[in-house]
């Protein structure tokens, strides 16, 4: 911070501890969303620093359900389907509840195909593509464009 003046002094973190996780850059977590059990808020941490006023921040990436696209849940998205997005912001690093996964879809079904009988992953989840909110232009991972 030495040299520094006013709000230009961050400092940055490359990992924080949330409980019994250490949430490191990169990651992927989710993040307290009241009144959405069924649609969390899932971003990728971009970086996390302590602000001038002693505030911790995190930079989040956000993915988008299905259901939050302007096109909504197709018939070949499943239920821990996400595409990435442009979309960023910033937060208060207490709003990170925890750690979650996101994969490939063939990842996905290979973690889950061969689980035991009543064994779920909630925290797992499976990239569909990617979206972009402003323009509502879905990109499967295949490459094909739906614009909405």
């Amino acid at each position: 911070r030495r040299g520094l003046k006013g709000k230009a002094r961050k400092l940055f973190y490359k990992a924080i501890v949330r409980g019994r996780d250490i949430v490191r850059v990169g990651d992927c977590a989710v993040f307290l969303s009241a009144g959405r059990p069924n649609l969390p808020y899932v971003g990728q941490i971009e970086n996390f620093w302590e602000s001038w006023t002693s505030r911790m921040v995190v930079k989040v990436k956000w993915f988008y359900h299905p259901e939050e696209t302007k096109l909504g849940k197709r018939h070949r998205d499943g239920k821990h389907a996400l595409y990435q997005s442009c979309h960023e912001d910033e937060n208060d690093v207490q709003t990170i509840s925890h750690k979650c996964r996101v994969v490939s879809r063939e990842e996905y079904e290979c973690l889950t195909r061969n689980q035991k009988p009543n064994t779920t992953y909630p925290d797992l989840y499976y990239l569909a593509g990617t979206y972009d909110p402003t323009t509502g232009q879905l990109v499967t991972v295949e490459g094909v464009s739906i614009m909405c």
